[in-house]
């Protein structure tokens, strides 16, 4: 978990097996509520099974293919 103070984001970030742990999912409960009601916005990325250098680079090339 990443907090930054200076833009209210709290980033938190889950493996394969703690995105389908109910247990980590309670966790995350009260996390989301204090941040909440201290006006944070609370991100979770989840980890996720395809080929992330291959999806970046796609990404990057059309990205630069529409600047162009």
């Amino acid at each position: 978990m990443n907090v930054n103070e200076e833009s209210h984001i709290v980033e938190i970030w889950l493996t394969n097996a703690e995105k389908t742990s109910e247990t980590v999912c309670q966790r995350l409960k009260p996390i989301f509520s204090v941040y909440k009601k201290q006006g944070y916005l609370v991100a979770v990325f989840e980890s996720g099974d395809q080929d992330l250098a291959g999806l970046t680079s796609a990404l990057l090339c059309e990205n630069r293919t529409r600047l162009a």
